[in-house]
């Protein structure tokens, strides 16, 4: 029903992710598997409400109506099980723009925010820029997956004081997905300690059939109301260039906080076009994302088995959700500065580097298995090409 299978051509649509290569990633016949797009058109209903509302002509100021939330709140309540107030939805223009607003909105300068490290390197960015320290809770590699150090966690919780935590499920880059039984230890961690657990779940739809999404949203009340809960489609449909998310605040005092900040900010309405889209989508796109799902998990499977089977020297977790590999290239001897450049010049494929994630990253990188398979399996033969030279040196 849905071509997945398609090498598109990029020229003239400004992908960052493939018309920039030399600008930004210094190779311009990489494979591109960085940034968190897919290599897909998006769904046929999302294409087909863009140009209907595009031909109208008139692109001003858009309001965002009921019709709107009540598709948000069916998508989750159809999807997760997850019933949402519609009064404590809160729309901004994307997640990263939600966690700099969650940094002013409850924390000063100087006071600290909690990472499950490795973590996606915007959670740094959103700190650093906003001067918060940065306190650190390293996940525990285990033999098939990471595992949250709970007594490092409270640990910290007690003696660093972080006023809140940035949570990342499913897992980006290492792909976990987290068990009710952990989420609710981390939400009565943070209760007890004072601290606000700030949740991205904007991967939740990306969860394979071996594995499955608890949102925060359904654990103990007191646990939800102590929480900021960022969804958005962009990941799932293929839309992120729209800028749009949906964030959920159950508790009207942290809302009212939240949305005090965002209005010192001065951050703009969300446009028509990403209201339009997102409508579309959790109306009429769940076929097409069960489909893209259904692809990129041949794509995991198939891309797992060829490091274990034939790069054996390059070791790769089973990610639970994301459309994400992290790819284990110590064996290999390289630092993080050679390692980025024997895979941007030598395999010629454009992987994010894992020192970006935190330093627990160094020696890995991430590698974005929603594509073509035809491409999936050239990057493979190319990253195995250019690991056995190397090696043979």
């Amino acid at each position: 029903m849905f071509d997945f299978d398609t090498e598109y051509d990029f020229q003239d649509t400004l992908s960052k992710k493939w018309n920039f290569r030399e600008e930004l990633g210094g190779c311009r016949d990489a494979i591109p598997m960085w940034i968190a797009d897919m290599d897909f058109k998006t769904a046929p209903a999302i294409i087909e409400a863009i140009e209907r509302r595009a031909a109208a002509g008139i692109y001003g100021y858009a309001g965002i109506p009921r019709e709107y939330i009540d598709a948000v709140i069916g998508w989750y309540k159809a999807e997760h099980d997850w019933t949402i107030q519609p009064a404590s939805i809160v729309s901004i223009t994307g997640i990263v723009p939600a966690l700099h607003v969650a940094a002013a909105a409850f924390t000063q300068a100087g006071e600290s925010i909690l990472l499950q490290t490795p973590v996606y390197h915007p959670f740094y960015r959103v700190a650093k820029k906003m001067h918060r320290s940065i306190v650190e809770n390293p996940m525990r590699r285990e033999e098939n997956s990471y595992e949250i150090d709970f007594a490092d966690l409270e640990h910290k919780l007690k003696t660093e004081r972080p006023k809140l935590m940035f949570l990342c499920n499913p897992q980006n880059p290492v792909g976990k997905t987290f068990s009710k039984e952990e989420l609710t230890r981390i939400g009565q961690l943070c209760l007890e300690h004072g601290v606000i657990t700030i949740v991205d779940e904007i991967h939740s739809d990306i969860v394979y059939s071996d594995a499955c999404h608890i949102p925060y949203g359904t654990l103990a009340p007191e646990l939800v109301k102590n929480a900021v809960i960022c969804t958005a489609p962009s990941k799932t449909f293929n839309i992120a260039g729209l800028r749009n998310s949906n964030i959920v605040i159950p508790s009207p005092k942290l809302r009212k906080v939240f949305v005090e900040a965002k209005e010192y900010f001065g951050y703009p309405g969300v446009g028509p076009f990403p209201l339009i889209a997102c409508e579309a989508a959790y109306r009429e796109g769940k076929k097409w994302k069960d489909a893209a799902i259904r692809y990129i998990e041949e794509n995991r499977d198939e891309a797992v088995a060829f490091f274990k089977q034939d790069l054996p020297e390059v070791v790769v977790h089973k990610p639970q959700g994301t459309y994400f590999l992290w790819l284990d290239f110590r064996q290999l001897g390289l630092d993080k500065e050679e390692l980025e450049q024997f895979l941007l010049h030598k395999a010629k494929v454009w992987l994010n580097q894992g020192y970006i994630f935190g330093h627990e990253g160094e020696g890995f990188a991430r590698m974005n298995i929603a594509c073509p398979r035809s491409l999936l399996r050239q990057a493979l033969h190319q990253i195995k090409t250019a690991v056995e030279e190397k090696l043979k040196k």
